[in-house]
């Protein structure tokens, strides 16, 4: 995957919201790159880690699920930018309940059953 000499626009928000959860979990960027387990060292390195972070690397779906998984959060988190729409800060949020507390809300929420 070659290096971009500038970011992209999306690359680079997915970026920032991967250092986000990265440094939330407690991560260095190093931690990061060599405890994914995605079968390919290249993209184990801390150099695409940080490509990736600043927008310079376009990551595959199937790394961005390796970087998920490691981080301990849905590929969902990965793309929610909860500082730009009230949706997505509430989706956001919703990774610090519990699963009795998203079930009562899915219930809560369910649409009316059709007569």
């Amino acid at each position: 995957m070659p290096r971009r000499s500038t970011p992209d626009p999306l690359a680079k928000r997915i970026g920032a919201r991967i250092r986000e959860l990265r440094e939330e979990k407690g991560l260095t960027l190093e931690q990061l790159a060599y405890q994914r387990e995605l079968g390919d060292k290249r993209y184990g390195s801390k150099g695409f880690m940080s490509d990736v972070e600043r927008g310079l690397a376009r990551p595959t779906v199937d790394t961005l699920a390796a970087i998920a998984e490691r981080l301990e959060v849905k590929l969902l988190d990965l793309v929610t930018f909860p500082d730009e729409d009230e949706r997505e800060l509430l989706v956001d949020r919703t990774r610090q309940l519990t699963k009795g507390t998203v079930r009562r809300l899915l219930r809560e929420t369910a649409p009316a059953a059709k007569k």
